[in-house]
């Protein structure tokens, strides 16, 4: 979504509507910009509150951005009549007719995206044996538990393989194995189709399996956006030692102190229980020496494991949202002062 408008307001800001001046309105996104690339799942991420529901409100057309556009293959969504659309949608909610069962809501949807009742009613077969859901197939949607209503949401959104497909948190609330079902899904679909996913979640764990790329929104705008590798370089603030050992206190004695493990990095340590310790060290360089040291140390027996690895994507998401935090708790403090 582009600006274009002369009147310009912060995130936050309340200000009249463009479209009512007698409504007052909070802006909830500002200046968010990026595309989309056939075959690719683009992940939307940030802490509640920060905008990615309303960024996918907007590019649905759910609600109409009071400036900016979104454009699907260069035409503008807003003027272009809705038989030209192409897009599948899983909102946060699943929204079906208790009335109907499973099967009629794929086959409905089928029938709506163009297909003929015959093709609707085969390819509604397809996903239902695809995803294991036969024994579900012809229960009403108040009948079948929340998982397989996820999955139910989420066939609807991708069935007739619609050129856009937007995931809003799409196996929020899922058990794990359900979770992972509903990835390879994900990943079938972006394999087979030529679709472009937008998918939005809390899972640092799903953002790095599903997604090409990923966006962090802070108070609704973008403060970062790249592959999942480049981010982790980029705003990674270093790597972390966790090991465990018979003798921490030696070990710290031994490698990190006298040995200098670290060199001049700063870090700090975390003693997770009496044989586990994990340290945060901010360096770029020598990681090789690192792993040297922990080898030798593995060998002799002073630790009898260890993991050396980046900064998770998980911390990243964590400092992003600490931003959010204490600028909200800076704007509650001025309004307590006025």
């Amino acid at each position: 979504m582009l600006k274009r408008s002369e009147e310009d307001f912060d995130y936050g800001e309340i200000h009249p509507s463009l479209f009512n001046k007698k409504v007052l309105v909070k802006t909830a996104v500002e200046d968010v910009n990026f595309a989309v690339r056939a075959r690719e799942c683009f992940g939307l991420l940030g802490p509640n509150g920060a905008g990615k529901t309303t960024t996918l409100n907007a590019i649905t057309s759910s609600i109409t951005p009071t400036t900016g556009k979104v454009c699907f293959f260069g035409k503008e969504v807003h003027n272009t009549p809705f038989s030209e659309i192409s897009m599948g949608y899983c909102p946060q909610i699943n929204i079906l007719w208790k009335e109907l069962t499973l099967r009629e809501h794929l086959e409905l949807f089928l029938r709506i995206r163009g297909y003929a009742k015959k093709e609707a009613t085969d390819y509604a077969t397809k996903y239902i044996n695809a995803c294991g859901l036969e024994d579900h197939q012809n229960k009403p949607a108040d009948k079948i538990s929340g998982g397989t209503k996820r999955k139910l949401s989420l066939l609807i959104s991708i069935c007739g393989y619609p050129k856009q497909i937007l995931l809003d948190e799409p196996t929020a609330g899922l058990d794990p194995s359900t979770r992972r079902y509903v990835w390879n899904i994900i990943n079938d679909t972006k394999k087979m189709n030529e679709s472009a996913l937008i998918l939005t979640t809390h899972s640092m764990e799903e953002a790095e399996q599903l997604c090409d790329r990923l966006a962090i929104l802070v108070n609704g705008r973008l403060t970062c956006i790249g592959a999942p590798q480049h981010i982790k370089m980029r705003f990674g603030e270093g790597y972390v030692l966790e090991l465990q050992a018979d003798d921490v206190s030696k070990f710290h004695s031994e490698i990190i102190e006298k040995e200098n493990l670290f060199g001049t990095n700063e870090f700090t340590i975390d003693k997770t229980s009496n044989n586990r310790v994990k340290y945060e060290v901010y360096m770029s360089q020598h990681i090789g020496h690192v792993f040297k040291v922990m080898e030798e140390c593995k060998a002799n027996g002073l630790v009898t494991d260890y993991t050396f690895s980046q900064t998770s994507l998980e911390q990243i998401f964590i400092n992003f949202a600490k931003e959010q935090i204490s600028e909200a708790e800076e704007e509650e403090e001025e309004e307590q002062k006025n």
